[in-house]
């Protein structure tokens, strides 16, 4: 299409403020002079047809709590709003929930989805960790609480640094953190360069892919464009042609410098306020002692109790003094099949100078994977004497990693005796048992050039975690050993015949390692003359009993102490040019950076030019830090009464109705351009997008409806509006402000057979459209309703996890484990199961409109996940503590916390029959809490039911 057309296009021209219509008496609702509700009811009268009537209050309520904060609302509010039956009702109640720190957790995520936030890199499997990407989340969320004007929302994103003009290793202030924390929002993209696998052309590819990366998230989030389909050639279906693509690339080069890339690690920035980093250390500097004592408390009390063992490896709260020395080496694990790369031996204990060879004797203890733990201690270990044995024992802890959360594949001891150089490779042979995890062992004697042999099967018991495991040699005679298998210290089936032949030679040495395997501790190693079995276990089993309570209030103390602890404060993620010095950016030939073509300058989109053509940027002005490019871009983004700055504000207002409606105005949110939808209402997103930018004076309907910012001990009731006063541009609280308080939201999401006739598809907004809560709001929801959603608003993500069975998991052990959703790690290639099942989205550029799927397993991980079963049942206790044992005041707190209303007739006799039933069942089953049980059932129920999981 020729340019000249192209620019006719709706989206490409400047704003023009529609006048409001004058709809016909008959159509539009009698209490509403919202411009809104005026172009709905105008288009709605051409179809002879009107808005719905207003939803019931309890509904209307719980629509608004759950747009505006990603919550049910409280008994209190609910109780508020009952007593509250002043026109001015809902705009109190909409103003209480703007002024919410809630609103910019729910409105932030909303955000965050279309700037393609997330926590780790993506690109490569590895998706490594960002760890301090969580500052820009807590920006955006502050920014939309203090209601941020867009404008200058886009520009401290795209120039923060820039707008800041500040200089690294100098005074920051507050001011000058928020700007660089923004910058985040460049970084957002994945980048996959700190795993490159060292290929030149390869690391240049991926540096370009990032670039890439981050061009599309503007293209599609700012400006509702396809902009990578020119990378190529010219787009097929837009103005947009090749050179303006590069042009763009040229803006941002200078902070993406192929040539002088920065992975995201190093992209960090320290700019902490003044006095802060010392208040940090110090807090540091306390929790370090506080933590030491509970480890030499808790050491002094298992070194008093443990039963005796003449020599110790590796104690479970053991610290170790860092590492001394390192090995190359060749791991134990290459006798296994399939093998384990190369690794690496770390010193637990610091010897005076560097040992560069001896013999190499290896105890590991702590998590399990691809290294092994040098001690420094070492013995003979061949048995003297007849009867004489040697045990080696662990605790298995778990037969998984925390990190993958992938069960065990074997569990494999050693006994082994190595020669080792430094730096070369380890040598000497070892015995292996390769132990299943199903239980029995394969015993095999393997030396270095020579044939492993197979001694046979030992053992037959699966492991278990929460066990006692190892291997006991005992001298027969002068050339008779016998090898065993202990489970709790007794010997698990009978034991294999050894020779002398047969064993190293040498210092004794125990190892285990593992294919994907376990986590162990309390390593113990001893030598003496025969001892009863059944004692040493009895001795063993006394000590575990004892040492639970202490081992607990160890663990809990330790967490406590965690939840003390505060990230190094000053540490930003940020983007900034990489030289003061323009690079060279070229037009790629087919976007292949191999072939290179003409020399590109930063320059606007000629189809947003009022001129028809591109205009070069201005250069950097004297105080900018860098080029300059990216603010002069953003600045032309935002200038007022542009083309281009129109379609930032189409784009934004549409992002915002389809947030309320479950529909944008126009249904392609990230295609704005000749091949994307039209827009349903054309006038009302006009209007709309005019009013964003340009508030109006008072806006006719809605003079008096605003109050002042309501503090949480002050009743709604008890406030009147305030004086209304003209928002500044650009306000997304005022744009929110017009959207709820219209009637087409407030609006009844009953159907209408006159309506369903005519617009079965409700594309004329003629009722709320009837919707599902999206995955977040669900998990919030449970937690909020059974009263354990965490108090968290900002920090470092909470982690989260791989469980037995593969899906991925939030640890409610950790202190943060309930924190909101927006809080939780956003692993592109880790989304909590629970939440994947409902939709949300696996980051991989960024997601401007969610999926919205009805599947089986949605209502499976209702009734059978972990997480609904916890919260059906804290639901159930908090109904008691707050309502006591009276049953119909139990009923009324259930449906008020899912539903926003007290149960209907039927819906109490239905409940009623159900714990009856509930209740008998459980009773038959021997359970000694088969009321609370029934209860718990019923909260399940609840919190399954479509009152719950849907919007009317």
């Amino acid at each position: 299409m020729p340019l000249a057309n192209a620019r006719k296009h709706w989206a490409f021209q400047a704003l023009q403020r529609p006048p409001l219509p004058t709809a016909p008496s008959a159509t539009a609702p009698a209490a509403s002079t919202n411009p809104i509700d005026a172009f709905l009811a105008r288009a709605l009268a051409a179809d002879g047809l009107a808005l719905s009537p207003r939803a019931p209050r309890d509904a209307l309520l719980r629509r608004l709590a759950f747009t505006l904060t990603g919550l049910p609302p409280t008994l209190e509010e609910i109780e508020t709003f009952a007593r509250d039956d002043s026109p001015a009702a809902v705009a109190r109640l909409v103003e209480r929930y703007l002024a919410s720190a809630r609103f910019g957790e729910r409105w932030g995520k909303h955000w965050l989805d279309a700037a393609g936030y997330a926590d780790s890199n993506g690109y490569f499997s590895a998706d490594s960790d960002r760890p301090l990407a969580y500052r820009y989340r807590d920006w955006v969320i502050r920014a939309v609480n203090r209601d941020l004007p867009f404008d200058q929302f886009v520009r401290a994103q795209l120039a923060g640094d820039e707008l800041a003009a500040w200089t690294p290793g100098t005074a920051a202030t507050p001011e000058i953190i928020d700007l660089i924390e923004a910058t985040h929002f460049l970084r957002n993209g994945q980048d996959g360069t700190a795993e490159s696998d060292g290929n030149p052309e390869e690391v240049r590819t991926d540096r370009y892919y990032a670039l890439e990366a981050t061009m599309q998230i503007i293209g599609s989030s700012l400006l509702g464009l396809t902009l990578q389909c020119a990378k190529c050639h010219d787009h097929k279906f837009e103005p947009v042609t090749q050179r303006d693509y590069y042009r763009l690339q040229a803006v941002l080069y200078p902070a993406f410098n192929i040539e002088k890339w920065v992975t995201p690690k190093n992209r960090i920035v320290e700019a902490a306020l003044s006095g802060e980093t010392e208040r940090w250390q110090a807090l540091e500097t306390s929790l370090d002692h506080e933590a030491k004592k509970l480890r030499t408390d808790l050491a002094a009390w298992l070194r008093d109790h443990r039963p005796a063992g003449e020599i110790r490896f590796g104690d479970d709260f053991s610290v170790t003094s860092g590492l001394a020395a390192r090995w190359s080496a060749t791991a134990p694990g290459d006798n296994l099949p399939g093998g384990t790369p190369p690794v690496k031996l770390d010193s637990t204990a610091a010897p005076a100078a560097l040992q560069t060879n001896g013999t190499l004797r290896i105890i590991e203890s702590g998590q399990s994977g691809d290294r092994w733990l040098a001690t420094t201690q070492s013995f003979q270990w061949r048995p003297a004497r007849t009867g004489e044995w040697i045990e080696a024992t662990f605790d298995l802890v778990a037969l998984k990693l925390d990190d993958k959360g992938k069960p065990a594949e074997r569990v494999a001891f050693f006994i082994a005796a190595r020669d080792f150089n430094h730096d070369g490779p380890v040598r000497g042979g070892n015995i292996l048992l390769d132990g299943n995890p199903a239980g029995g062992a394969v015993v095999v004697v393997d030396y270095p050039g020579k044939d492993s042999k197979s001694r046979g099967q030992l053992g037959k018991e699966p492991y278990q975690a929460g066990r006692n495991y190892g291997v006991r040699v005992t001298r027969r005679g002068d050339d008779d050993f016998a090898l065993e298998h202990l489970v709790d210290h007794i010997p698990d089936g009978a034991p294999v015949k050894l020779a002398a032949a047969d064993l190293p030679v040498g210092g004794f040495a125990f190892e285990y390692c593992c294919g994907r395997s376990f986590i162990v501790d309390n390593v113990r190693i001893e030598r003496s003359p025969a001892t009863s079995s059944e004692k040493l276990a009895a001795a063993e089993k006394i000590f575990r009993e004892q040492s639970a309570a202490k081992r607990k209030a160890f663990d809990d103390a330790t967490k406590q102490l965690a939840t003390r602890r505060q990230p190094k404060p000053g540490r930003i993620a940020w983007v900034s040019d990489l030289a003061k010095e323009p690079p060279v950016v070229r037009l790629l030939d087919r976007g292949n950076h191999q072939t290179p073509g003409e020399k590109v300058e930063p320059a606007t989109f000629a189809f947003l030019s009022s001129a028809g053509t591109n205009t070069l940027l201005a250069p950097a002005s004297a105080t900018t830090r860098g080029t300059g490019r990216r603010l002069a871009w953003a600045n032309w983004l935002t200038e007022p009464n542009s083309p281009q700055s129109a379609l930032l504000a189409r784009v934004t207002v549409n992002r915002v109705w389809q947030h309320y409606f479950g529909r944008g105005l126009v249904e392609t949110p990230d295609n704005f351009g000749l091949s994307g939808a039209a827009p349903s209402h054309p006038e009302l997103l006009e209007w709309l997008a005019a009013e964003f930018v340009n508030p109006t004076q008072n806006v006719e309907g809605l003079k008096g409806s605003r109050v002042a910012a309501i503090p949480a001990s002050v009743a709604v009731s008890t406030l009147q509006p305030s004086n209304p006063s003209t928002p500044p541009p650009w306000s997304l609280k005022h744009l929110h402000r017009l959207i709820a308080t219209s009637a087409a939201f407030q609006q009844s999401a009953a159907p209408r057979a006159d309506a369903l006739a005519r617009d079965a598809d409700n594309l004329k907004f003629w009722r709320f459209p009837l919707r599902r809560l999206d995955a977040e709001a669900i998990r919030d929801g449970m937690l909020a309703a059974a009263g354990q959603l965490g108090a968290k608003s900002s920090g470092p993500y909470v982690p989260t996890k791989r469980d037995g069975v593969g899906e991925t998991i939030v640890d409610e052990t950790n202190p943060d484990g309930r924190a909101r959703s927006v809080f939780l790690q956003q692993r592109r290639s880790q989304v909590p199961t629970f939440l994947t099942v409902f939709d949300a989205p696996s980051i991989v550029f960024n997601c401007t409109r969610r999926a919205a799927t009805t599947m089986p397993l949605q209502s499976l991980s209702l009734l059978n996940s972990d997480f609904a079963v916890r919260r059906a049942a804290d639901l159930a206790q908090r109904l008691e503590q707050i309502a006591g044992k009276e049953t119909a005041a139990r009923l009324n707190t259930a449906f008020q916390l899912t539903a926003a209303r007290p149960p209907r007739a039927d819906e109490h006799t239905a409940a009623v029959a159900f714990l009856e039933s509930q209740t008998a069942l459980h009773r038959a089953n021997k359970s000694k809490q088969s009321e609370q049980q029934a209860w718990t059932d019923l909260c399940q129920s609840l919190l399954a039911s479509h009152n719950f999981l849907y919007l009317e």
